[in-house]
């Protein structure tokens, strides 16, 4: 009987050794040797061309099958009715499941096609691209990757920045909307098309450079229907920053650059369809125009569109605005595409407005700056820590509940500058009006203050989330708040800690955008 308790135990023993084992493996660091820190200021002493480039790729998956959702719900339950058709004849169901809602939810068709938009920057001495996906976030492993693809082309790109709209209707790119809370959503593949589309589309951007005029202007707030914050303190991101290029030879319109923090979730969960959601018709409203049944009843400005998300922490969503399309004469409420629709060309028509009559001011000197510094975040998330266990979460730690990171800065003149942050930052970390209330599981005082805007440089502040990293939400330390008493006398513990790597995220990255600000 010994003896078998102990074959027992020695058995248990080993099979917990190779979960560990397996697990350090899933959890490796995927570029151990990876350090970057760039600091090319601005040099004064001499006289600039800003030149300036556009190009676009397609990401869109192709699906090989599609399926039939039985009782509406969302999620693929055989067992409930639902049915795949198979339309490559393989005999499987070949998903692509849907990222930001909740698990095994797979794509049905594709409503509108989703985009990787690049826009290449250089001043003959530094040369940036920045590239927004239509995802809903894009990990810096896989930025690493693209990077290392970049650099095997010609075209010497000094700093790639990589941002996601945080899109709730694309293909899962994160691996946490699998077919189940076990298993990852990643399609391997697409991942891969993803990043060569990226190259090809910052590839486009860099032929299509020539001599650009750059203008700079804002628009001050969004209606309150078209994005709320749902937790206190009330602080939006909702004004929208814009950078119009245009071609010196020509005059003629280049592409512009949009600011704006909101969740591209106006479909909801219930949408099964692939789409860009609001963006889709907002970016078409400004290139194309605004059409309802194939009439044009305002004509857009061309060139090409792109939409760089700001602060969506907090957070910042449509759900539960009632959106009023006046040309409908119409209110939506209820998740739709009409809403969606609505919403988009409510923003298209103020950046419409803002070309006919709002202001803007010329960026006469139009020398660029760089600053990047690669940082190494904590992970007190248990569950993130278990996913990265698992291989569901899908990415590499760079030591034991680490994960390596980037911050950016970039300045155009004396007039733009540009910071780029990992993750979905809350507004009162860069516009102010972060609170230590009762009830959080720290108290004061509060860390992250002055707003970051205040610090950065220039009249035309751009604050990009989601870039080059997708870490979750990025709290003030004197707002979380897991244990009882709760904040603001909620009931239950707040959303956004549960998808947070931790409490000291947020001061984390403060302290180090602060640096590169202080040191550019």
């Amino acid at each position: 009987m010994k003896k078998f308790f102990y074959r027992l135990l020695l058995t248990l023993g080993l099979f917990v050794i190779v979960l560990l084992i397996l697990a350090a493996y899933n959890r490796r660091d995927r570029h151990p040797d990876y350090d970057f820190n760039l600091h090319l200021p601005a040099d004064p002493s001499t006289t600039v061309s800003l030149q300036a480039g556009f190009g676009r790729s397609i990401i869109t998956p192709k699906l090989p099958d599609t399926w039939v959702d039985a009782d509406s719900n969302g999620r693929y339950e055989p067992d409930r009715g639902d049915r795949y058709l198979d339309g490559n004849q393989n005999g499987r169901f070949d998903a692509f499941w849907l990222a930001g809602f909740h698990n095994n939810r797979p794509a049905r068709a594709v409503h509108d096609d989703l985009w990787a938009r690049a826009v290449v920057l250089e001043d003959g001495r530094v040369r940036v691209a920045l590239v927004a996906l239509d995802a809903i976030g894009f990990f810096h492993d896989y930025v690493v990757d693209v990077r290392a693809m970049l650099a095997q082309k010609p075209w010497k790109i000094d700093h790639l920045i990589i941002c996601s709209t945080h899109n709730h209707e694309t293909p899962d790119l994160m691996g946490l909307w699998g077919p189940a809370y076990y298993r990852s959503g990643v399609n391997k593949e697409y991942l891969r098309f993803v990043q060569t589309q990226i190259v090809h589309a910052v590839g486009q951007a860099f032929e299509n450079r020539t001599p650009a005029i750059l203008l700079a202007g804002r628009i001050d707030s969004t209606a309150a229907d078209l994005v709320r914050d749902s937790r206190p303190p009330r602080v939006l991101d909702d004004a929208i920053h814009l950078l119009q290029f245009r071609s010196q030879a020509k005059d003629s319109l280049l592409g512009v650059l949009l600011n704006w923090g909101n969740h591209p979730e106006t479909l909801a969960d219930d949408n099964l369809d692939i789409t860009a959601d609001f963006p889709y018709y907002w970016l078409q409203g400004v290139e194309q125009g605004i059409v309802y049944d194939g009439k044009v009843l305002r004509p857009g400005v061309g060139g090409m569109a792109v939409f760089a998300n700001g602060c969506v922490g907090g957070l910042m969503t449509s759900l539960g605005c009632e959106v009023r399309d006046y040309r409908l004469n119409q209110t939506f409420k209820k998740a739709s595409f009409a809403k969606a629709r609505s919403q988009g060309y409510r923003l298209a028509d103020l950046v419409l407005d803002q070309f006919e009559t709002g202001t803007w001011e010329t960026v006469a000197d139009p020398r660029l700056g760089v600053k990047v510094e690669t940082i190494t975040l904590k992970v007190d998330n248990f569950l993130f820590n278990l996913a990265g266990a698992l291989r569901v979460l899908d990415r590499g730690f760079s030591g034991f509940n680490k994960l390596r990171s980037e911050v950016s800065l970039v300045t155009i003149g004396e007039t733009v500058s540009l910071l780029m942050l990992p993750g979905e930052i809350y507004p009162e970390i860069v516009n102010g009006g972060a609170e230590a209330p009762d009830g959080g599981d720290f108290g004061g005082p509060v860390i992250e203050a002055p707003g970051l805007r205040q610090l950065m440089p220039g009249r035309f502040k751009f604050v990009i989330g989601l870039a080059n990293d997708e870490i979750g939400y990025v709290l003030p330390r004197s707002q979380w708040d897991t244990e009882k008493p709760y904040t603001y006398g909620a009931r239950k513990a707040p959303y956004g800690e549960i998808n947070s790597l931790g409490p000291d995220t947020g001061p984390q990255l403060y302290r180090t955008a602060k640096s590169l600000i202080q040191h550019m």
